[in-house]
């Protein structure tokens, strides 16, 4: 028996191992990234390959990282965890989605590039269960590369983006997605028609929109335009200090209420340049999934800075996840830009910090 047990062992070891790493995402741009009860769900997006076959696979695929433990991005490939098998969801890209729901542990995916017909499809975190819900209200098209911002009230904010039948757009239509009903915000003094831009909300309950493309060219980021969620109006504020190039296919996490340009002290070992990378803060960092511009097999899907010190941010391979982490609040909103304000006050110096690496 010792024999066997010994002879058996090489074996095993190497069945599982290999079923360890029988899953690795492919590279991926327009994807979504929604961050639930400890887990980075990764959904659809993008190949940056032609090729037809790889760009329905990407498409297709539905998987998540766990944040509540300690691990290292160099041995990313081992922790991703594959959902594809349950998703019902076709393939698709430049979708936008957010957390919300009755529990606040429900993944809205709204429009995006596709063959299907539905606006709105849920993902059920707790019973893995993907549905087509039935949403009354506002008649709403179908619109893709836009940003989803979810409030302190389960409410989904889409602005702008693009349409195959409107062009580019600058409506702001809302999903309540508690009670399923879709809602329109106001179009006076809107921003001009964008897609690509940059969303975030704000704790004094103002989104932030900046930069984007208007279908002719790329949009400065010397002002900004703030959608009041309680009073459902639109200010505009000029930027002071260095603004950055005006762009596009860009990720942002904030917080900031002087809408002053600088550039932080940042340390460790700067990642190659991405461009359409999706960035979610959680815990003491900024993560930032995937994008274009890097190579696979020599730099990890995932990237962290940690953003804990305003005084330096600092890139890292080590994701420590902080309490907060571990024992998440579930009433506050998480959406694909995320703004996780249960985290550690990282921002207490309010800094908007853009992802344009």
């Amino acid at each position: 028996m010792i024999f066997i047990a010994w002879y058996l062992l090489p074996f095993l070891i190497e069945v599982t191992n290999s079923q360890i790493e029988s899953f690795r995402p492919k590279e991926r741009i327009y994807h979504t990234s929604t961050f639930i009860n400890n887990k980075l769900y990764i959904l659809g997006g993008n190949s940056i390959s032609t090729n037809a076959t790889i760009n329905e696979i990407v498409g297709k695929e539905f998987f998540y990282l766990e944040f509540s433990k300690t691990f290292n991005t160099i041995i990313i490939n081992s922790l991703w965890q594959d959902l594809t098998k349950i998703n019902t969801v076709p393939s698709h890209w430049a979708a936008a989605s957010a957390k919300g729901g009755i529990n606040n542990d429900t993944l809205f995916l709204y429009g995006g590039f596709s063959n299907e017909t539905s606006l709105i499809h849920t993902y059920d975190s707790q019973n893995d269960l993907w549905s087509i819900p039935n949403v009354k209200g506002d008649y709403v098209i179908k619109k893709r590369s836009l940003t989803g911002i979810i409030d302190y009230n389960g409410n989904m904010y889409l602005f702008g983006g693009a349409s195959s039948e409107f062009g580019i757009l600058n409506d702001m239509i809302i999903l309540d997605t508690i009670n399923l009903i879709w809602k329109s915000g106001s179009l006076i003094n809107a921003p001009t028609p964008r897609f690509y831009y940059g969303a975030n909300l704000l704790p004094n309950q103002n989104i932030i929109y900046f930069g984007g493309h208007n279908g002719k060219e790329i949009i400065e980021l010397n002002e900004i335009h703030l959608y009041d969620i309680v009073n459902n109006d639109w200010n505009i504020k000029k930027t002071s200090g260095s603004s950055p190039s005006k762009r596009y296919l860009f990720s942002t996490v904030l917080d900031t209420i002087n809408f002053e340009w600088y550039i932080p002290n940042v340390s460790g070992d700067i990642p190659a340049n991405r461009y359409d990378h999706k960035s979610n803060v959680i815990g003491n960092f900024m993560v930032i999934s995937f994008g274009f511009g890097y190579e696979q097999g020599k730099e990890s899907d995932l990237l962290l800075l940690d953003i804990s010190n305003n005084e330096e941010y600092k890139w890292s391979i080590i994701f420590e996840p902080s309490p907060s982490i571990v024992t998440p609040t579930s009433s506050l909103p998480t959406s694909t830009q995320s703004n996780d304000f249960s985290s550690t006050n990282h921002n207490s110096r309010i800094v908007l910090l853009v992802a344009i690496l």
